[in-house]
């Protein structure tokens, strides 16, 4: 009897294990699964809650930053970005150098606005010369209306070199 006991022990054992294993088959595994999708959405819920205030603050932060680009005037510089851009590639190609290019100087009268442009070259007459006339005449930058040439000598070296002074302006 004591052997038909322990059969039967084996027996309801192995049922037993058998059992757990397909309750976790059908059972616990899909629970488990469908708790990581669950804690997963809950993660993109949080990331989706934070959206409208992410937008209200990228929104803000557009608004300043465009009111910060009004207030440096930034708005206007591509006439100013492509004058430059002119300015140093007619140097580059005369040998020039450019020394200062100063802020443009704007004033407003009677609905037209005029834009003066101020910068230096260093170099010979004759590429000045050049240079100045590309940017009047090949370009719409404007006209010039003053050039002023002075004659300085650097003393470290006992040379001398041509300094231009150019004003363009433009009419708007």
């Amino acid at each position: 009897m004591s052997q038909l006991f322990k059969n039967k022990i084996a027996i309801l054992l192995l049922f037993l294990s058998l059992s757990f294993l397909i309750c976790y088959k059908l059972a616990i595994s899909n629970t488990l699964a469908l708790r990581k999708e669950y804690i997963s959405l809950k993660q993109e819920e949080k990331l989706l809650k934070d959206i409208p205030q992410q937008l209200i603050f990228f929104s803000k932060k557009e608004k300043y930053l465009d009111s910060m680009l009004q207030k440096l005037n930034l708005n206007n510089t591509s006439m100013e970005n492509n004058l430059l851009r002119v300015i140093n590639s007619e140097a580059a190609k005369n040998n020039l150098k450019v020394i200062d290019f100063n802020p443009p100087n704007r004033f407003a009268q009677d609905g037209s606005s005029l834009t003066t442009y101020d910068f230096k070259l260093r170099g010979g007459y004759a590429p000045i010369i050049e240079t100045v006339y590309v940017i009047e005449s090949q370009s719409t930058f404007g006209e010039v209306i003053h050039l002023n040439f002075t004659k300085e000598k650097n003393y470290r070296t006992g040379k001398n070199y041509l300094e231009a002074k150019v004003l363009v302006q433009n009419i708007e």
